[in-house]
């Protein structure tokens, strides 16, 4: 479910009249059924909508507790008897288009503040509630229904927009932008930081890519650290979260949905893409990244410059593109070293 301070949903809708939204044909005759919001498989609950495309979510798809998916009917085998079923040929696209619909607010940015200026002062909008110990430095916006906790410093030019809520004792440093999230304690967010914009998120066609609104948030634990000219987007409708003790260097960037465990350490210039999972005391070395919907297992090391193209088991060293473990991409380096031994700029 979406956060109400960031989103407002237009719903709900009648089952029938989403099935006749995207010219999908329903499996039952179940029609005065009321759908109030739409989920992934896994976070869904009983009034729920959500979608069924990539096979390897088979096992999310059995155990979801969603009132109805959109699935392509070859793959309505996969689905529980009790599970809903709107047949759709594109059940990804014609789920964006439901996204839409019950967040049509979201297809475009609107303010990042709300700041109501007639009734607010020096920045500070009237409905936020600031801490009397905190420091609000000039040139800083705080939107409507703010929450800033005890001791923290909001730098000058920074923008913290509306619903935001930033927990005792952090530093939220020159130039910064957060939208749409929920800041722990004891956080540090380094100038020119952006937190909570839109996930980049599109359904692609041949005749245009529409936009899938971005519903969830950004959620960091305590003592987490963030460098500078970073970009954390937020859900596209789960949550993306960086857990308590993790340390995450400038110029990093983390997608939509990523999930990143405690105590990790990330480096300049890392990407993630959306829905990467890192499980805890993950270290990713500079200018290495991942691609999306896999998983770091717990305390392993990737090098600088790797890619990791799959999920990895816990516990180790990895390097290269595509990934190899460590003393397997340095036994193929000294392999090929040999073989070019005694050629011509050779050094």
């Amino acid at each position: 479910m979406s956060d109400p301070r960031f989103f407002e949903n237009s719903g709900p809708f009648n089952l029938i009249e989403i099935a006749n939204l995207v010219k999908g044909e329903l499996s039952c005759n179940e029609i005065n059924i009321s759908i109030s919001d739409i989920s992934s498989l896994s976070f869904a609950t009983k009034n729920d909508i959500c979608f069924f495309q990539d096979l390897s979510y088979k096992s999310d798809l059995i155990e979801t507790k969603a009132a109805a998916c959109l699935i392509k009917e070859e793959h309505k085998h996969y689905a529980p008897d009790s599970l809903i079923l709107i047949f759709s040929d594109d059940p990804y696209m014609d789920f964006t288009l439901i996204s839409q619909y019950f967040y049509p607010d979201e297809i475009s940015p609107k303010s990042t503040s709300n700041f109501e200026k007639s009734l607010s002062k020096d920045g500070v909008d009237h409905s936020a509630i600031v801490d009397p110990s905190s420091t609000i430095e000039k040139g800083a916006v705080i939107g409507a229904n703010v929450s800033i906790g005890e001791n923290c410093t909001i730098s000058s030019n920074a923008v913290i927009g509306k619903g935001v809520q930033i927990g005792s004792g952090s530093f939220i440093g020159a130039n910064v932008t957060i939208t749409h999230s929920i800041i722990g304690d004891c956080n540090i967010i380094h100038q020119g930081s952006s937190i909570g914009q839109d996930g980049f998120g599109f359904a692609m066609s041949a005749t245009g890519h529409k936009k899938i609104p971005q519903v969830g948030r950004v959620v960091t634990q305590e003592n987490v650290e963030i460098g500078a000219n970073c970009s954390i987007d937020r859900g596209s409708i789960q949550d993306t979260i960086i857990k308590k003790g993790t340390k995450i260097d400038n110029m990093v960037h983390i997608a939509h949905n990523c999930v990143i465990g405690e105590n990790c350490i990330i480096a300049g210039m890392v990407g993630l893409a959306g829905s990467t999972t890192l499980e805890d005391f993950v270290v990713m070395g500079a200018k290495s990244g991942a691609v999306g919907h896999i998983t770091i297992g717990s305390g392993s090391q990737i090098a600088a410059k790797a890619g990791v193209s799959k999920s990895l088991p816990p516990g180790k060293k990895w390097a290269g593109f595509p990934i190899r473990e460590m003393n397997l991409w340095k036994r193929d380096l000294l392999s090929i070293r040999k073989l070019s031994k005694g050629k011509k700029n050779d050094k």
